[in-house]
């Protein structure tokens, strides 16, 4: 895990009184930090509009709008609610500490301030802080790991499972479709290299090996590990790529953890006997490939959190099909890796019986 560093965080201080404000200031300058000030709840409010700070000093007894106010109104905006809040306070008594507890502070701090005092409180609660957000990286970056290796495996390995379950009444399979097994299997060792990569990647914050990939290859190879699942729905695929058009990706997880679950979630949300259409175009020094179903379509709450890791957008397909909801952050995360772009609209079927479906353009980097 990465050393946490301190210099230049940046601390709120909010306080009616100059000479607070000059002590405050100063000591926390000496110590790196970037310093921010309001003189009211108001003036607070309206400074995190504009840059959110690491940590906000906030006292108690300030005219029109009271630090317990301001702190009430910063944790009920989910923009704000994060952000830790330490009272600066003259108020010794237990219900004014308790009430402070109960509208989310995390500590206090008592007047007149000892500088080495609030250093060291606002030092640890800044390793709290950022201590916590190392964290919660850490644990996206493994549940990134485990869906490629729950979710973007098992495409390989159920197309050869489902080849050999074929060959066992029909043993000449075998033969026809030897070449698209050892296609899926040669996928499969590719997303378990591309897990240990990624783990490295991480680990040194390096950035993937990006190389020239014929994009009609890949889209056929996707449409091949992800037959089955068009054949069961009867969803026909009309491709319009030039077979010369290249991009500038890393094969492995363009392949597995971008076409397929952007193609598995077309197929999942489109209606039986339907049409998906994959066409790319040239944009100056960009490709833009266009997947487009016209399917269930999402809502535009959906569609605001769709690449948001921490919401729940896992809904069932046209014919039940579940999934992890967490395909579409990756593909964005690997997108932005390659230097490009995701772009996705979409319109329900609900609200639009004649021209429903969604739009997913990926724009990449021309090779």
């Amino acid at each position: 895990m990465t050393e946490i560093s301190y210099e230049k965080a940046h601390i709120l201080i909010v306080d009616d009184t100059p000479q607070n404000i000059q002590i405050l200031g100063k000591g926390l300058r000496d110590e790196n930090y970037s310093i921010a000030v309001a003189s009211s709840g108001k003036e607070a409010l309206k400074a995190v509009e504009k840059f959110l700070p690491d940590l906000i000093l906030l006292d108690i007894m300030m005219p029109e709008m009271d630090g317990f106010e301001t702190c009430r109104r910063l944790k009920r905006d989910p923009k704000t609610e994060h952000i830790p809040v330490i009272f600066l306070t003259a108020l010794a008594d237990a219900d004014s500490l308790v009430k402070g507890f109960e509208y989310g502070a995390i500590d206090y701090i008592t007047k007149p301030f000892n500088t080495r005092e609030v250093s060291a409180r606002v030092k640890t609660h800044l390793k709290l802080k950022f201590t916590e957000a190392m964290l919660q990286q850490k644990n996206t970056e493994q549940k990134e790991l485990l869906h490629i290796l729950c979710h973007d495996l098992a495409n390989p390995i159920g197309v050869t499972k489902s080849y050999l379950s074929f060959a066992k009444g029909k043993p000449e399979i075998l033969s026809t479709r030897g070449d698209t097994m050892m296609m899926a299997l040669d996928n499969a060792l590719d997303i378990i290299e591309l897990v240990r990569k990624m783990r490295v990647l991480d680990e040194k914050k390096d950035q993937f090996h990006l190389q020239k990939t014929g994009l009609m290859k890949t889209i056929k190879e996707s449409l091949m590990v992800l037959g089955e699942k068009f054949s069961q729905k009867q969803i026909e695929p009309v491709v319009q790529v030039a077979e010369d058009l290249e991009v500038m990706v890393e094969r492995t997880s363009f392949v597995n953890s971008v076409l397929n679950n952007v193609l598995t979630n077309a197929v999942k949300f489109s209606f039986p006997n339907s049409k998906i259409l994959i066409d790319a175009q040239k944009s100056g020094d960009f490709v833009i490939l266009t997947i487009r179903d016209f399917g269930i379509g999402m809502s535009e709450s959906l569609l605001g959190d769709v690449f948001d890791i921490s919401k729940t957008t896992n809904r069932e397909g046209t014919h039940g099909e579940t999934g992890t909801g967490f395909g579409m952050p990756l593909m964005k995360k690997f997108v932005t890796a390659y230097g490009g772009s995701i772009d996705l609209s979409s319109s329900e079927q609900k609200d639009n019986p004649e021209d429903h479906g969604t739009e997913v353009k990926l724009v990449l980097k021309i090779g």
